[in-house]
C-alpha cells in the first residue's frame, strides 16, 4: 500500500525538522523558501507558514527582509541548552507513570552511531513522564541541541561506552540510578561548552 502523503505545510514541516535533527542545516545557514520548496516539489507559501513555524519556536530566526537561517550558539547559548535539557530529563524522571516499551527505549539493532542512540533513548525517558507540554519543549530543545550534539565526536573520544552505559539504565528497574546518570551527562558537556561552540562557529576551518 503507498503511504499517505503528508500534506504540504506537515511535508515541509517535517523535512526541515529533519534537516536541522540531522545537520544539513548548520548554525548561520540562510534557508529559503524557493529552495526548500523546489526540493520539495510544493508551492511557496505552504513552505513559508513552515518556516515560520520553526522561528516561532526558536529553531529558526526570522531577518525580516533577509530571509530565515539557523541561530548561531555562542558558549553561552550551549550551556543553558544542554541544562534545559537536563531539567526537562529530570523532570520527566519525577513524573514517570510508567515504563515506556522496550521497543521506544531501545534503538534499533542498526542503529551505531551513539548520538543518535542517546537521542532515542532519552526522548524515550520523557515520554514516561505522560506530559505532552514537557515532550514537545524537549523535543524543541533536543533539535536546536543537535549540531552541538554533532560535534561532541570531535571532543569525547567515549561516546559509545557511554551510550551503551545509558542504556543498561533503560530497564524501569533502573530508574533510581537514572537522574545521577543525566546529570553527569549534560554536566560533562556543559563543561564543554566554549570549545564545542568553537566547533559550530561558520568560519572555524574543522566546520568547512
Amino acid at each position: 500500500m503507498t503511504p499517505e502523503r503528508l500534506e504540504p505545510f506537515r511535508q515541509a514541516l517535517v523535512d526541515l525538522r529533519r534537516r536541522l535533527r540531522d545537520g544539513a542545516l548548520e548554525p548561520g545557514a540562510r534557508v529559503t523558501a524557493k529552495e526548500v520548496a523546489d526540493q520539495l516539489k510544493l508551492s511557496h507559501t505552504p513552505v513559508r507558514e513552515a518556516l515560520s513555524r520553526l522561528a516561532g519556536e526558536g529553531l529558526l530566526e526570522d531577518r525580516r527582509g533577509d530571509g530565515f537561517f539557523v541561530p548561531e550558539l555562542s558558549a553561552a547559548d550551549v550551556a543553558v541548552l544542554y541544562r534545559l535539557s537536563e531539567q526537562f530529563l529530570l523532570m520527566c524522571q519525577g513524573a514517570a507513570r510508567s515504563p515506556s516499551p522496550p521497543s521506544r527505549s531501545t534503538p534499533a539493532p542498526e542503529e551505531q552511531d551513539p548520538v543518535r542512540a542517546v537521542e532515542r533513548l532519552f526522548l524515550a525517558w520523557a515520554t514516561e513522564s505522560g506530559s505532552r507540554v514537557i515532550v514537545d519543549a524537549y523535543r524543541t530543545t533536543m533539535l536546536q541541541l543537535a549540531p552541538v550534539r554533532r560535534r561532541e565526536v570531535q571532543l569525547i573520544d567515549d561516546l559509545a561506552q557511554e551510550a551503551q552505559a545509558l542504556q543498561r539504565l533503560a530497564d524501569p528497574s533502573q530508574r533510581p540510578s537514572r537522574p545521577t546518570a543525566i546529570q553527569d551527562f549534560h554536566r560533562r558537556r556543559v563543561a564543554l561548552a566554549e570549545p564545542l561552540a568553537q566547533l559550530l562557529a561558520p568560519q572555524n576551518p574543522e566546520n568547512e
